[in-house]
């Protein structure tokens, strides 16, 4: 039975909370925090995992210690992992929350460092290499990105249309770890580290590569 508001019992003054005055500088986000221990969500709260491009460059070598001594006497900064197909170069590149890269996410562009790598590496066979760019970041239902491939030969991306999903069926796990940033670089089993060869030591680990057999 509902009972009129005429009939129902008053509540004692004491027990009303105390309301504040809502003058023209009310903070109602500072006087939510005070009452619940915490602020409101906001939709414009900064991402908890920083922005970032990942590129992998698949080569033909078979040691990763030779393509380690490569990227040494290259300049090349990134780990070298080994695979089942060939070692590959991995680099992680920070990306700056405050550039507009609008434009180069449109065009699926690679990042200048990754196309250095991508055109220096495919020097190293007549096989060339392929340029894996990964673009991470945090959505509203976590880790979300991007990957684009692409064929390098002799120095030069090549006109050939490459399927990203293609090129990761046939790879190694590892390959798809490192893009999505579920491993890092240096945790990957067998990988070299930049700076890990000396200058000599990767010239002659390279040119030891390089020798023929003898029939």
């Amino acid at each position: 039975m509902t009972v009129p508001p005429e009939d129902r019992p008053e509540q004692p003054e004491e027990d009303l909370p105390e309301l504040p005055e809502l003058g023209e500088d009310f903070d109602f986000d500072a006087e939510f925090a005070k009452a619940f221990g915490s602020e409101p969500d906001s939709s414009e709260a900064p991402a908890t995992r920083p922005k970032s491009l990942v590129a992998v460059v698949l080569t033909p070598v078979s040691s990763a210690p030779a393509l380690a001594g490569l990227c040494a006497m290259a300049g090349i900064d990134a780990h070298v992992v080994p695979t089942s197909r060939g070692a590959l170069a991995v680099r992680v590149i920070e990306r700056d929350p405050a550039s507009d890269d609008s434009l180069a996410e449109l065009l699926g562009e690679a990042p200048e460092i990754a196309m250095t790598m991508a055109g220096t590496l495919s020097r190293t066979s007549r096989y060339g290499a392929v340029l894996l760019v990964s673009r991470l970041g945090e959505g509203d239902e976590g880790l979300v990105g991007t990957i684009a491939a692409s064929q390098w030969n002799n120095g030069e991306r090549t006109e050939d249309v490459v399927s990203s999903g293609l090129v990761l069926a046939q790879s190694d796990d590892v390959v798809e770890q490192l893009l999505f940033g579920t491993l890092e670089p240096d945790a990957a089993d067998g990988a070299v580290a930049p700076g890990t060869l000396a200058p000599w030591q990767a010239r002659r680990l390279f040119r030891k590569t390089q020798r023929k057999r003898r029939p």
